[in-house]
Order: structure tokens, then C-alpha cells, then sequence
């Protein structure tokens, strides 16, 4: 791969030409643009960001949300090589089967695409991340808790394990350094924020996109596919920047586009005693298998979730480190996954070398991360945020400093998400005493977890999982992409984000997303370029028309016209 500076670019416009165009540079854009030009294709890569973070760059993140709800908007976006995984907590777990399935009790159809199908990809993606092959099941409780700490075969929660990759292998841009710089079938370009499209308007397909930078670069680059490999709502944002392009034609026969914003929600539901802080330490601690972290993921039975009638959560626990020494070793590790070593930060650890020890004989001994005695242990529950038509993203009528329409968000949990939350509060409590938890670390319950009269929703927090509004189906009037990620309405512009999501279920979408990404590779490599016709805007008797300069709000432009 070759990496170039859109503001280093010496004239002011300049077009180019590949196979294949790939919008975003994070995890999906990236591992997508590997996989097609190891074949021998030529794939440019279009990031808006650069190597390291831009705050002029990242307010391009900034949305309208009249609501006030959405938190996560700028937090838990990243504009920058390598996306969200330099940010991201690394947390690698498929959704689970029965998520992906139909749920008449919840109204839910089956995913367009069996999640097995996807599992043919999930060794490339352990393997790029370095962790291990093992299960994400509890059929690897034998063999992860040996001492029988936690319950088999319980009704209500089921143990998955998460794998969770080192620090230094979170980030996909520097996993992937080496090709970057090297990679002879590869243009990457940084600083480079999709601003333009230019359709063939009688054909219905995306002839190429246009980047710009803030000094007033622009890059066109015209491709036989294209990919938005982007953030859910910067992919939706985009879809609808084509569309307002056409002028509401490319997506008219989709009812769907920017419906259905959903998200996981958050909610520290209790507290863990620690009057036994070993045996807590030994329960609640990552653990680790062959090397590979490992995070305890309890989520709601399938069986549960029927009875209740309820969607998807887990319950998982989280370390309250404030004022630790433990602190500054996160700090360090996210330091490490940033690219960015603080020195001052491991001078200051270095003054806590009886923790160190400790913590590496737990480590090494054990097999788990050692939790200190004066560390807090918080219950939260995640819980899988059903679709719902009010919950949408749409284009504002405020600008970005691009001269682009910023995204609109409408979205709120609803009484379902409610319900969900109630159900897994209810199950866990019942867990906990069958498990004889409530004697060796009872919960100290939130005051909305013990009153029903509080919402839990109303403190929850988005968990900067934002997926849905350009979902999958075979239904082109329901759905945005086909189960082969390609748009109904432009064959030639597929989507690889989890804004295709149908259904969230619990589970962190990112392995999902990966394996989706590498199937879409696949796809490209093995399909010829379809010529149907999706929508058309021009009479037989008409040229077709270019869009050029349409999306930030200028006057269409007669097809061949100088940019």
C-alpha cells in the first residue's frame, strides 16, 4: 500500500482511476482493500482522517440531535488510519446464532444471511489480530475455569468469552504497517473526505466520488466498484448524500434508508462485594487462554429471552479504577494501541513494583489478571436495542466546514429496551443465588435496578455501537443492501458496515463486521460487474447527467463539463 496526503497534492484537482474504490480507512476498509488487491486488483483507499488524530478533522463527526439523547456521536467515532480500532476496547465475539435467527417473540426477522456462512473468515481475522482459535462458548468453561467457579448449563445466562487482541494489535493500521507502506496494488489517501458523487444517472451507477480537504484539494476517482466501508452513521450519511445527488431517485424505491438507528445500552445495574476479594478476583478477572485475554460474556439464554419476550443482553463486569496504579497501566496499554508512548506514564508505574510483581504472577500463575483488593467490581448489562421506524438518522440542514449536510440523528431508547434491561436484572438476580453468589459477593443494587418505578433507560448510555440504518434483505422496498452487501438501487456500490445490521443482537459488532468485510471481498473478486439497470433519472431522448458538486449543494452540471 501507498500512503499519499491529500493536502500535500501539488495541483489543486486530479482524477484517478482502479478496480475498486474503498470510502474509509478503519477495520472493514481496510481489511476489505487487502484482501482484493492481494489478488492483484488496484483498490484506493479514501480516509478523511490522517495518522494521527485532527481536531479540525474530527469535528467533521459533529451531528444535529435535536433529541439531546445520543451521546456517543463524537466519542465513539474516530476519523484517522485505522479507524475506531485505535480507540476501540478489542472486544471479539460473534453474534450468536439464535440472534441472527427469527424471533417471532420480538417481531424480528432472520438476518438475509446465515452467520455460519460467515464463520469461514473467522480464522483469517483471529489470525490478523493474534488470538487464539478457540471457542467463544461456554463449551470452553472446562478448560477456562477449571476450579468450577461459575455454573454450567444455567437457564438464564450463558458464559461466552470474548477474545480480546493485545493492545498493540488493535490497531488494523499498524497491524497491517508494513503492506501499508509497501503494498504495489494499494493508494491510500489521508486528509481525503468524500465530498462529491457523479452517477450515471440512465444507468443508475456510481461512475466515481470526489475528496476534498480543507485548503480546497480535490481528488476524483473514478472505479468499477465501490465500497463505504465508513462508521454506521457516516455510511448513512453518505447513502444519503447520493441520494439527495439524484434528487431522491437513487434510493425512491427504499422505504427504509437512515430508519432503524439503533445501538447497544449501557447500564451499571449493581455493585460486586469484595468481602472476599481472592475468590472475587478468581470469578470476576480476565482470564487468559493460550495467551489470549479473555472476557467473561453472560449473556441472556435463548430460553429466557422467549419466556420474557424480551431482545438480547449481557451482563458483564468492569473494574472501577480510579486512583489505581492499574490506571496508569491501561493508560499505557492505550497509549501503545494509539502509537502515542507517554514516558512520564511508565515512570510513574515504575514507583508501584510490588503491584507489577503480583500482577505478573497472577498472570503468569494463574492465567488471569490481577485485581487488587481496593478495586471496585461494577455489574453493567448491555442490552441489544430492538429496531424501531422513529429511531433515524437523516440529513441536517446545518453544514459541515466542508460545505456537506451533517447528520440529523432521532433517537431514544423505547419501552422494549426497558423491558430488556428488566429481564436480564430478573435473571441475574436468580443466577446469583443459585450460583451462591449472593453469599460470597452479594450485589449492591442500582436504585433503578430495585424500583421499577425508575426507568433503567433512563440513565443508560449508547455504547458507540450504532448500527441498522442501511440494513440487509432481499426486499428492496425493506432493505438497503442484499445479504451480498451490494445496494438494490446502485449494483456497483456495496456497504460493509454495521449499518446493514437487521438486528443487533448482543454481542460487540466489530468480529461481525470483519468477517462481513472479508465475505464482501469474496463477492468482488468473484462476481463480474452487473449491468442492470437500477434507477434512471434521464429520458431515452436525454444525456445522461452528472451530479458533480449536487451534494454540497450546487447546480447539476451537464455530463462531460470540466470539474
Amino acid at each position: 500500500m501507498t500512503l499519499f496526503h491529500l493536502n500535500k497534492l501539488e495541483i489543486e484537482r486530479k482524477r484517478i482511476s482502479a478496480s475498486l474504490c474503498v470510502v474509509g480507512g478503519g477495520i472493514a476498509g481496510l481489511i476489505l482493500a487487502r484482501r482484493v488487491a492481494q489478488s492483484g486488483r488496484r483498490v484506493i483507499v479514501l480516509e478523511s482522517g490522517t495518522l494521527s488524530f485532527d481536531a479540525a478533522i474530527h469535528e467533521l463527526n459533529e451531528v444535529e440531535d435535536p433529541l439531546g439523547r445520543y451521546s456517543r456521536s463524537l466519542d465513539g467515532r474516530y476519523r484517522g488510519l485505522g479507524g475506531t480500532s485505535s480507540r476501540w476496547g478489542g472486544r471479539m465475539i460473534p453474534i450468536s446464532d439464535h440472534e441472527a435467527a427469527a424471533r417471532p417473540h420480538v417481531g424480528q426477522e432472520a438476518w438475509p444471511v446465515d452467520p455460519q456462512s460467515l464463520y469461514v473468515h473467522r480464522e483469517t481475522a483471529e489470525k490478523l489480530f493474534g488470538v487464539e482459535a478457540g471457542s467463544y462458548n461456554d463449551d470452553v468453561l472446562d478448560v477456562i475455569d477449571r476450579r468450577q467457579y461459575l455454573p454450567r448449563n444455567d437457564p438464564d445466562l450463558v458464559a461466552r468469552w470474548a477474545k480480546c487482541p493485545s493492545f498493540k494489535n488493535c490497531n488494523i493500521a499498524t497491524l497491517l504497517e508494513g503492506e501499508i507502506r509497501t503494498h504495489e496494488n494499494i493508494e491510500i489517501w489521508l486528509g481525503a473526505t468524500v465530498c462529491d458523487f457523479e452517477l450515471d444517472r440512465e444507468r443508475g451507477r456510481l461512475v466515481s466520488v470526489s475528496a476534498c480537504d480543507f485548503g480546497g484539494r480535490k481528488l476524483t476517482v473514478q472505479a468499477d466498484e465501490f465500497v463505504i466501508a465508513a462508521g454506521t452513521i457516516e455510511s448513512t450519511r453518505l447513502l444519503l448524500l447520493i441520494d439527495a445527488a439524484a434528487d431522491q431517485q437513487a434510493f425512491s424505491r427504499c422505504k427504509v434508508l437512515g430508519r432503524y438507528f439503533q445501538d447497544h445500552l449501557k447500564s451499571e445495574v449493581a455493585t460486586i462485594g469484595r468481602a472476599d476479594p481472592v475468590l472475587t478476583n478468581h470469578l470476576f478477572g480476565y482470564r487468559f487462554l493460550n495467551a489470549t485475554r479473555r472476557d467473561l460474556h453472560l449473556e441472556l439464554s435463548e430460553k429466557a429471552q422467549r419466556e420474557d419476550r424480551v431482545a438480547s443482553a449481557f451482563a458483564y463486569v468492569s473494574m472501577n479504577l480510579a486512583d489505581s496504579p492499574l490506571a496508569e497501566v491501561k493508560k499505557i496499554a492505550h497509549s501503545v494501541q494509539r502509537g502515542q508512548v507517554d514516558i512520564g506514564e511508565v515512570w510513574r508505574l515504575a514507583g508501584s513494583f510490588g503491584l507489577v510483581a503480583k500482577s505478573a504472577w497472577w498472570r503468569y500463575a494463574r492465567h488471569q489478571l490481577f485485581v487488587p483488593p481496593d478495586i471496585g467490581l461494577r455489574l453493567l448489562v448491555c442490552a441489544e436495542q430492538l429496531p424501531d421506524w422513529n429511531n433515524r438518522i437523516r440529513l441536517s440542514h446545518e453544514r459541515d466546514r466542508l460545505g456537506m449536510q451533517k447528520a440529523q440523528l432521532e433517537w431514544r431508547p423505547t419501552e422494549p429496551d426497558e423491558r430488556t434491561f428488566r429481564s436480564a436484572i430478573s435473571r441475574i438476580g436468580d443466577y446469583w443465588v443459585r450460583a451462591g453468589f449472593d453469599r460470597l459477593c452479594p450485589l449492591e443494587w442500582s436504585a433503578a435496578s430495585r424500583d421499577r418505578q425508575i426507568p433503567v433507560t433512563d440513565n443508560a448510555e449508547a455504547c458507540a455501537h450504532p448500527s441498522g440504518t442501511a440494513r440487509m434483505g432481499t426486499d428492496p422496498a425493506e432493505s438497503v443492501v442484499g445479504p451480498d452487501l451490494r445496494c438494490h438501487a446502485i449494483p456497483n456500490l456495496s456497504v460493509a458496515s454495521a449499518a446493514v445490521f437487521p438486528t443487533a443482537g448482543s454481542a460487540n459488532p466489530t468480529f461481525t463486521i470483519m468477517m462481513l468485510a472479508l465475505s464482501l471481498a469474496d463477492s468482488l473478486l468473484c462476481r463480474t460487474t452487473s449491468r442492470r439497470e437500477a434507477f434512471s433519472l434521464a429520458k431515452a431522448t436525454e444525456e445522461p447527467l452528472s451530479v458533480i458538486g449536487h451534494a454540497a449543494g450546487q447546480d447539476l452540471l451537464p455530463k462531460g463539463q470540466p470539474l
